[in-house]
């Protein structure tokens, strides 16, 4: 019996690439003894998006199992997406939308193996998707007249609107998302790791591919962390927690670095912040879970272990600005120590202020920065009440800045950070900013070069802007945004500091506006009710942009070099 198929997909990026030809005679009789049908089938749901690299991955990777024990597998995809006055929408855009109904549709009309093969073919360039689909449908021998109509006509959005209201109903806004046997699967995504996981809930026969997966690889994985960082963002939890469902054979230890153990193994690291995790020579072994580490693997001097560092700001060698202890030895306690100025806990209280860090083409970043219009709006523009100033997130190495988005995110952080100072009276700059994010909304840093001028109008002027992007001055307020959520440990956006000292919360217009008003009582406009969240099933999925959210590749790019800038103020716009 043919498996019931429906599809759907949501994203972030990776890659991956399988071979797509045409099918070779009887490849689509499947029926040796690998397959034998047991009485038993075990429910597999996929949520994913056809151009996201994180779905295709593992589709490429439980392929093989369909292949040798499908008819034991009840198989289902369903794609992630919205629908926008009647027009369905996807996170990768319209192409992605067009892919997602050409898998659905060849869902439709082919059988189990001709779906399987499409979807193979379609993988091997999933980056043109839906570009050369008629040479999948060849390759699948699916009848290309049914899908083509399938395709262009009201059939395919149906099955796609059907497909995406089914993802909403299981909370699906991560690709992908996967439910084994109705549970929500958080194991390994390669061949042997879902194999093993579906043949772990038959409950009597087993198929006979179940009896020759190769068993995990035994990884030894020891995690250091400092117990004094707890709750400042460098708890190693969620990355154990990848372990475990990445290497199944992790044999795992965590060590703190109070421990005399944990400290000497830092200290040969090399490393200079904690969390880190050191990986025994065998995580060579395990493919799937290496390929995804390696960028950051370092081999440890003298040794056949890894490292990989997890921490980002906490030095456990510096001194703990808020234990009471000098940590340091130098007689100076907590804020009294220099290596503590400038760190939240050490910060003056200033009533009514609110930064906002963002990185200028994170689309998260994007969203919450334009939900601040309506809080401006509500406040007003008098900055003794509402006093809020655009701030951005990345890296100055020696003198070069650079942004998790390339070069042209450094660009506009700059272009945005000069018309906050020349523009900030009564929020000027804000009319350049939200027209920088409708157009990067829309085109998706497919603009041509100096597009952004388009926005620079109204009595913003190009050559200001321009003097301050090419000028060491535009670098230097870059640099200083940089240092201040550098100092701040903030690495994700969007991200928060209210009233100068503060963490803070806060997406939506409505919640941004309860947030600051719990810190600055009595303000007028805290009693008006703005726009919340949207409603279900209409709201992207939430998260951010950087080490706190989503993986995201970061582009191999030109950085520009600047002066390190001299220690200056905090500038403040007018």
């Amino acid at each position: 019996m043919k498996p019931m198929i429906k599809l759907m997909a949501i994203a972030l990026g990776l890659f991956l690439v399988v071979g797509c030809g045409e099918a070779k005679d009887g490849e689509g009789d499947k029926s040796g003894d690998e397959k034998s049908v047991v009485s038993e089938k075990i429910s597999l749901d996929f949520h994913i998006m056809s151009k996201c690299p994180f779905g295709v991955k593992v589709l490429q990777a439980i392929i093989p199992v369909l292949e040798k024990m499908g008819e034991n597998i009840d198989f289902h995809v369903e794609y992630i997406g919205r629908e926008k006055d009647g027009e369905l929408t996807s996170m990768h855009g319209e192409a992605e939308v067009q892919g997602n109904i050409l898998q659905i549709c060849a869902s439709k009309h082919g059988d189990f193996d001709q779906w399987v093969s499409f979807l193979k073919c379609q993988n091997e360039d999933w980056r043109k998707i839906p570009e050369g689909w008629e040479k999948c449908a060849d390759a699948a021998k699916i009848d290309k007249g049914k899908m083509k109509a399938c395709y262009e006509g009201d059939e395919g959005k149906g099955l796609l609107r059907e497909s995406n209201k089914k993802s909403q109903e299981k909370k699906a806004t991560g690709s992908p998302t996967i439910f084994l046997a109705g549970e929500p699967y958080r194991g390994g995504r390669s061949e042997s790791s879902f194999g093993r996981a579906i043949c772990a809930k038959f409950k009597e026969d087993k198929p006979k591919y179940c009896a020759d997966i190769p068993a995990p690889v035994k990884v030894a994985v020891t995690v250091v962390a400092d117990k004094r960082c707890e709750g400042r963002g460098c708890d190693p939890k969620r990355f154990l927690a990848f372990i475990t469902h990445t290497f199944e054979g992790a044999e795992i230890k965590e060590l703190d670095y109070s421990d005399a153990e944990g400290k000497a193994l830092f200290e040969k690291s090399k490393e200079t912040f904690l969390p880190i995790a050191v990986f025994g020579p065998t995580v060579e072994k395990e493919e799937a879970g290496y390929k995804r580490l390696k960028r950051r693997l370092k081999k440890m001097e003298g040794s056949e272990d890894y490292v990989y560092p997890l921490g980002r700001n906490w030095d456990p060698t510096a001194e703990v600005c808020d234990d009471g202890a000098d940590n340091t030895g130098n007689g100076k306690v907590d804020c009294e120590d220099e290596s503590c100025q400038g760190k939240r806990v050490c910060r003056e209280e200033v009533k009514n202020k609110l930064n906002v860090f963002v990185m200028s083409q994170c689309p998260y970043g994007v969203r919450t920065v334009d939900a601040l219009e309506e809080v401006i709006a509500n406040f007003g523009k008098d900055r003794r009440k509402f006093d809020m100033s655009v701030e951005f997130i990345g890296r100055n190495i020696d003198g070069k800045l650079t942004s998790m988005h390339g070069q042209g995110e450094v660009d506009e952080n700059i272009r945005q950070i000069c018309a906050q100072k020349y523009y900030g009276k009564n929020y000027k700059f804000m009319d350049y900013v939200l027209c920088r994010n409708k157009a990067w909304t829309e085109n998706r840093g497919k603009e041509e070069p100096g597009s952004w001028e388009a926005c620079a109008k109204d009595g913003i002027r190009v050559d200001v802007i321009k003097k301050c992007l090419e000028g060491d001055e535009g670098n230097e307020l870059l640099a200083a945004s940089y240092k201040l959520a550098g100092d701040l440990g903030i690495t994700g956006s969007p991200n928060w500091l209210l009233n100068n000292k503060f963490e803070m919360r806060g997406r939506d217009a409505e919640g941004i506006k309860n947030a600051f008003c719990e810190k600055n009582e009595g303000l007028a406009g805290c009693e008006n009710k703005l726009a919340g969240p949207p409603a279900a099933g209409k709201a992207p999925p939430a998260g951010s942009c950087g080490p706190t959210g989503g993986a995201a590749k970061r582009p191999k790019v030109e950085v520009k070099k600047v002066e390190p800038p001299k220690p200056a103020p905090e500038k403040k716009a007018e």
